[in-house]
């Protein structure tokens, strides 16, 4: 994964992103049962619609609760600067971002980490006793972008389930499904796995030689595709890095980008 790393983290190019909720401080009874991750992909902005599906089999508890807000690259928050804001003024990278808790809209606070590129949405979250409860996230990101070495751009987007690892025991089913707008890839959708790519290193990819409607992918197990629409599907996952949902698509030569 280190060559995804370096691409997204260029000065000339960045994406931002988001992911299952990670425990902050927490209660080993407490199990994601099931994960709906749906990416609606247009042109201009990301909508991306979380709704998971928790177990307490333990007592009552109250755990924090933190949902990744993460930008690399040109989207990396404050890059650059010695000082990040404080309070109410601290803004990450999402455009927008909600949350419920058994269909009751809650606030939320956005907490920065060492980590510079990572921030949680953090709210608290009350787990009853031997009963289930639903979390529902969604926000809205702009798609990333990637300068090549070929002068073109393509565009990316991520998102992160090794995150909802910290639960108790694995994620029950994980299902990720990517809705692409048909003007963003402006050909019929041809899958290809990231790791059957004939270079080494990501940034060596010539994107020229790849067909119109190439979507690369990487992700906890191949995906399905039907029509614009790409799915994942996973059963009894305890996610690490390399199960985290990656897309590179949509590319374009610089010269005639208007």
């Amino acid at each position: 994964m280190a060559a995804i790393a370096s691409a997204s983290r260029a000065d000339d190019g960045g994406i931002s992103f988001g992911g299952s909720p990670h425990l902050l401080k927490g209660h080993a009874s407490v199990a994601m049962k099931n994960e709906v991750v749906t990416l609606d992909i247009g042109k201009e902005k990301i909508k991306v619609d979380c709704r998971f599906l928790f177990h307490n089999s333990g007592p009552d508890c109250t755990v924090r609760v933190g949902f990744p807000d993460r930008g690399e690259g040109s989207m990396e928050p404050y890059q650059g600067e010695d000082v990040r804001p404080k309070g109410k003024d601290l803004k990450a990278t999402f455009l927008s971002y909600d949350s419920w808790v058994d269909g009751k809209k809650v606030p939320t606070e956005l907490v920065p980490t060492d980590d510079r590129t990572l921030f949680w949405h953090a709210k608290n979250v009350t787990f009853k006793a031997n009963k289930d409860c639903a979390i529902r996230d969604v926000y809205t990101v702009p798609p990333g972008a990637q300068v090549t070495n070929e002068n073109g751009m393509y565009q990316q987007t991520s998102y992160v389930l090794h995150t909802g690892a910290s639960w108790h025991g694995p994620i029950g089913r994980a299902e990720v499904v990517v809705n692409f707008d048909p003007a963003v890839i402006g050909a019929p959708i041809k899958l290809k796995a990231l790791s059957s790519l004939p270079v080494k290193k990501f940034y060596e990819l010539k994107w020229s030689t790849l067909p119109a409607g190439t979507v690369i992918y990487d992700g906890p197990c191949p995906p399905k595709l039907e029509g614009n629409t790409i799915r994942f599907i996973a059963t009894n996952l305890k996610p690490t890095e390399k199960d985290d949902v990656h897309l590179y698509y949509a590319y374009r030569q610089l010269k005639n980008m208007q």
